[in-house]
């Protein structure tokens, strides 16, 4: 800890992901999104084995859900432009597995009791929606992100919620994209300018110690 006007100020990792302040936000890993990432089958593992560790030691679990407006009747003229270069540029067909719809949370990490889905129209899990208060109503002061895609959602989630006073850490070998070199470009981006990043494995190691 750090101590600065006899505040303590949280400073390594093992003090900034304390589980009795920490959520756990596994961001945007639906059908429609999710498997198109390039590094997906890499990512979901990790994934998996981390939202079971938080479970079992009391670190709550949020999932976004991405709901869209209606292009034609409701959605902003630049987000009607964006999402029309999106579809313009995107090389690969959504594969959604029958019975399933685009916005479903992926089986293999499916929510479980107890933990938080929450429904968001922007690249940014605190526009719009009640995330802010539902961390704060738990008393989290740190929230763990990973998901898809890297350069959209996750960064814009950390930049907002550090902004809002929240530590976040996102974790590098959770968050994929279609695009690999945004995806680098992004990583690399909120490295620099001192977000904490971290993989599931260490944060895996510290909860194991503290649980």
């Amino acid at each position: 800890m750090q101590e600065i006007a006899g505040r303590k100020i949280a400073d390594s990792l093992e003090e900034i992901i304390d589980p009795k302040r920490t959520a756990l936000l596994l961001w945007d890993m639906e059908y429609a999104i999710a498997p198109n990432a390039f590094n997906f089958q890499e990512i979901l593992p990790n994934l998996k084995s981390l939202a079971e560790l938080a479970r079992k030691i009391g670190v709550p679990v949020f999932y976004s859900q991405q709901v869209a407006f209606n292009l034609e009747k409701e959605e902003a003229d630049v987000w009607v432009r964006v999402r029309m270069k999106r579809t313009a540029a995107s090389s690969q067909d959504v594969k959604i597995p029958a019975g399933k719809k685009g916005q479903d949370i992926i089986d293999e990490l499916k929510p479980q009791a107890g933990d938080t889905v929450f429904q968001k129209r922007r690249p940014d899990g605190f526009i719009g929606t009640d995330l802010d208060l539902l961390l704060r109503n738990k008393g989290i002061k740190t929230v763990l992100i990973g998901g898809v895609a890297t350069e959209g959602g996750v960064e814009g989630t950390a930049r907002t919620g550090r902004n809002l006073g929240y530590y976040m850490v996102v974790l590098k070998d959770c968050a994929g994209s279609r695009n690999r070199e945004l995806h680098d470009l992004a990583l690399k981006l909120m490295e620099g300018t001192q977000f904490d990043l971290a993989t599931s494995k260490e944060v895996a190691e510290i909860w194991q110690r503290k649980g």
